[in-house]
């Protein structure tokens, strides 16, 4: 968005020493909210809409912020006239910004509304969803033990398309600040690993430890389902079992295509090595070096996020205008009695950030601790990953039996009424 926009929708306010040029500033500088009706501020894009209004919220919140400070600096020197103009001006100042607030969330359920309003394209993405769900149930298990080297492959490409997609879904939902988690942390960490630092011994135990540890887990902490005609559930279950699964297929790839009728083992190894330098350089791994290893990548990650979102988009996260995984799980109204919930209150509210991240260092500790007897043994890690695998088929058996069958159909029969409304229309 262009900077001339923006000020033509929010002039800075200026100061005037004349009573009358105040009062005539005061009324022109209050930007008229109803001008946001007419098509000369409203772009035909609506992220672009979107933008604007957040960069129009955050300058009138910059000049509240400054006339806050303006009134406590001179208010020992003003008259009681202009102490009373301030607050007014002040409080006009408030008024704009939740005016602007709620121009914002209409304008994220405009969006939503619209890419699911229609019947057809709804059915469509579901069909789509199923056929990837159901292509990655039996595609990649079939990789895994014929062509393991491949799953690399078949992993970054729909990896990266998934999350081209989440994004855009999640944006339209004031969602995307999700996508600043662990488990997408843990992600890149892979793709570094495959395509950028092979050679990196700290990289790879790392990512092994953290796939097979926290995002692992995470399909029973957060309950992943596989749920076939979801594309959000199908990508939820995808980043948080194809990473571990990627690590799987290379340590153990010389066990994978391992040939009954001859010794083939040591010229995989050698491909392996020759593919991934930093195998070649690890002949086992230490519990010492899983536990320093993990939690420096998770220090690592949770200090980039402590910065960003919870210093740097605190505004927007507290006033409900973006939705991250720390405000949902403290702030939901469904779970206040949980175990997090009343972990993270327990010395207060003005705590519960310190101590939901002490939570997660707590669980990232724990479940790293498993991953130094996965690597030791195949049978054992074949097993692990078959029953994250299983869980989340039970919660998405769980998903379809007890709320799909319902809300589905009753979902289908509303957009199906509000189309034929606004046909007659």
């Amino acid at each position: 968005m262009k900077e001339e926009e923006v000020q033509s929708v929010t002039p800075l306010l200026e100061s005037s020493s004349s009573e009358e040029e105040t009062q005539t500033k005061d009324e022109t500088d209050m930007f008229d909210l109803e001008e946001w009706t007419t098509p000369e501020f409203i772009s035909e894009n609506d992220f672009d809409m979107i933008d604007m209004l957040s960069a129009a919220l955050d300058q009138v919140s910059n000049q509240l912020d400054e006339k806050q400070r303006e009134f406590l600096a001179k208010s020992t020197e003003w008259t009681a006239k202009t102490k009373d103009r301030l607050k007014t001006q002040t409080k006009k100042l408030e008024d704009q910004r939740s005016r602007i607030q709620e121009l914002l969330v209409k304008q994220y359920h405009k969006i939503d509304k619209r890419m699911n309003r229609d019947a057809k394209t709804v059915q469509l993405r579901d069909k789509v969803s199923f056929v990837v769900g159901v292509g990655n149930a039996c595609v990649a298990p079939a990789l895994a033990v014929r062509y393991p080297n491949s799953i690399p492959y078949y992993y970054s490409i729909q990896l990266v398309v998934l999350l081209i997609l989440r994004y855009v879904i999640y944006r339209s939902k004031r969602w995307h600040y999700f996508i600043f988690d662990i488990c997408y942390f843990v992600n890149c960490m892979t793709m570094l690993f495959l395509w950028v630092f092979p050679t990196s011994t700290f990289l790879f135990i790392a990512t092994y430890c953290m796939t097979n540890g926290p995002v692992a887990w995470a399909i029973i902490t957060w309950r992943n389902s596989l749920v076939f005609h979801s594309l959000d559930k199908v990508t939820s279950v995808f980043i948080h079992i194809f990473p571990p699964l990627v690590t799987y297929c290379i340590r153990w790839m010389p066990e994978l295509q391992k040939d009954v009728y001859c010794d083939n083992q040591s010229f995989v190894t050698i491909y392996r090595n020759t593919r991934f330098p930093a195998l070649g350089d690890i002949d086992d791994i230490s519990f010492k070096q899983v536990m320093i290893y993990s939690t420096t990548a998770y220090i690592i990650w949770q200090s980039l996020y402590y910065l960003f979102i919870m210093v740097g988009r605190k505004d927007k996260v507290e006033s409900g205008l973006r939705l991250t995984s720390y405000s949902w799980l403290l702030d939901d109204t469904h779970g206040q009695k949980g175990f997090i919930q009343k972990t993270a209150f327990m010395f207060g509210a003005k705590w519960k950030a310190e101590m939901f991240m002490f939570l997660q260092l707590i669980y990232n500790i724990v479940t790293s601790i498993p991953t130094f007897f996965l690597y030791k043994n195949f049978y054992l890690h074949t097993f692990f990953l078959m029953s994250m695998f299983a869980v989340s088929v039970w919660n998405g058996a769980n998903y379809y039996i007890e709320i799909f069958s319902r809300r589905y159909i009753s979902e289908i029969e509303s957009i199906k009424v509000e189309d034929e409304k606004l046909k007659k229309k």
